[in-house]
């Protein structure tokens, strides 16, 4: 999966499980915790997702806060490293 392709898939899951409309989260550096979309309970889950969509576990005693940031860090902290070096991210 290209990056914006990922980002999108990050994107839908955010905004389904918020149930919030599309225009609660426009581009990649909009705030997730800070605009309420996700809350600390729903990040275990995500984290469930988010490696679904990597094929692999996520250590999660290495993830740093921050992370959860936007769209744009969590693209950055967990699949940056797995994109072909050619790739562009979104």
């Amino acid at each position: 999966m290209e990056a914006p392709e990922i980002i999108e898939q990050l994107r839908g899951w955010i905004l389904e499980r918020a149930n919030a409309p599309a225009d609660r989260l426009t581009d990649s550096e909009m705030p997730i915790l800070d605009e309420g979309l996700l809350s600390s309970l729903d990040i275990v889950e995500f984290i469930l997702f988010i490696e679904s969509l990597r094929g692999e576990e996520v250590d999660i005693e290495s993830i740093e806060p921050e992370v959860f940031t936007n769209l744009r860090t969590l693209y950055d902290a967990f699949f940056a490293d797995k994109a072909p070096a050619n790739a562009q991210s979104g």
